[in-house]
């Protein structure tokens, strides 16, 4: 993997990243940071059992993960350090999501594969950074959010609610208003619905957190 990674670093290093082990991170505008990581599968435990077709050993593979932070979408919290881990992004995707988007599992590919090194340029540079190239500032977060909605961004099914933090935090007030009451529109599972209350008193929206319905009072 460590080879695998360092045949790369001059590629990413042109495009503006710096580097830390096997991740990879890129300031943008806005305090926005690209981050593109080499992901290497774990050894599988000892009891663990193949099961060809549904559970398959990848222990010798390994695939490229890309993310976005926006650092305005603080709902679950801020990072460590200054350094941005593909798992603290709020838009993340896979390069097998990135290529087959209708696919139902990942793409992965060999460390000792005699062209890893080739395919891992040619990913890079053929989906993942023009993925990342998307997202150079806030305002094109939220023009592709506008235009594919949350989870074809990576983002999880609440992702409108950090959509509408980021539309609070440029001052754009009547968006927030907008992504928010779409929202509490939707009937959701009663567990969710106490999050989403909570959070909409933290921010002094206790207007919407009444409208909340449950999937339970609809029912």
């Amino acid at each position: 993997m460590a080879s695998i990674v360092a045949s790369q670093a001059a590629l990413l290093k042109r495009s503006g990243f710096r580097k830390r082990r096997h991740c990879f991170n890129r300031l943008a505008a806005d305090g926005i940071v690209h981050v593109a990581l080499f992901w290497m599968a774990p050894k599988e435990p000892p009891c663990w059992t193949e099961v060809p077709g549904l559970r398959e050993r990848l222990y010798g593979s390994f695939r490229l993960d890309f993310g976005v932070y926006v650092p305005a979408m603080s709902r679950r919290g801020s990072p460590r350090s200054a350094w941005i881990n593909e798992y603290n992004c709020q838009l993340r995707r896979t390069m097998g999501q990135l290529m087959f988007p209708d696919a139902s599992g990942d793409l992965w590919w060999s460390l000792d594969g005699p062209s890893a090194e080739a395919d891992a340029s040619r990913l890079l540079v053929g989906h993942g950074l023009p993925w990342l190239d998307r997202f150079p500032d806030n305002e094109a977060v939220l023009a592709a959010f506008d235009r594919e909605g949350a989870l074809p961004l990576g983002m999880g099914p609440a992702g409108s609610l950090d959509i509408a933090d980021l539309y609070r935090s440029i001052g754009q007030l009547a968006d927030e208003d907008r992504i928010l009451r779409a929202y509490v529109g939707r009937p959701m599972w009663p567990g969710h619905a106490e999050y989403v209350h909570a959070y909409l008193l933290q921010r002094g929206r206790a207007d919407l957190a009444g409208m909340i319905t449950t999937r339970d009072d609809a029912d």
